[in-house]
């Protein structure tokens, strides 16, 4: 009986650590501005919407130097610039690109048509801009 309790046990801390995997990678922020969310991590991309000053936000990745992050929050998914972008670290919270490599925030790559097709499809400008964020017209 006992054997198999520690068994039980054991599958339920595996289970778990499968199941924390999964969202290992993100980490709760806040927007140090109104923050412009924009559909590539460059200003050229379409704008997708605003987020206010000091509302949360959920990173799940920026570029190299911790210049452009992947985020999400209020409904919208998008890219930010890292420098307006803040998250707790020691109980204050500090801007990306200054405290990201302490905490290990992922590196993470864009390539903007499997991205558009899995965000912004149902967006104007899905149709309107190439692949770059140029637009066509």
């Amino acid at each position: 009986m006992e054997r198999l309790f520690k068994i039980g046990a054991l599958v339920v801390l595996l289970a778990m650590g499968v199941m924390g995997g999964a969202r290992a990678g993100t980490m709760s922020g806040y927007s140090g501005v109104n923050l412009n969310i924009r559909s590539g991590p460059s200003a050229k991309f379409p704008a997708v919407g605003v987020l206010g000053a000091g509302s949360e936000l959920t990173i799940h990745g920026c570029v190299k130097e911790y210049r452009w992050c992947d985020i999400s929050a209020s409904g919208m998914r998008g890219w930010a610039s890292g420098a307006h972008i803040q998250f707790l670290y020691e109980n204050r919270r500090v801007y990306v690109p200054a405290y990201a490599a302490q905490v290990e925030i992922p590196i993470v790559t864009f390539h903007v048509s499997d991205y558009w097709n899995t965000y912004y499809r149902d967006y104007s400008f899905y149709s309107e801009y190439d692949r770059t964020g140029r637009n066509r017209h």
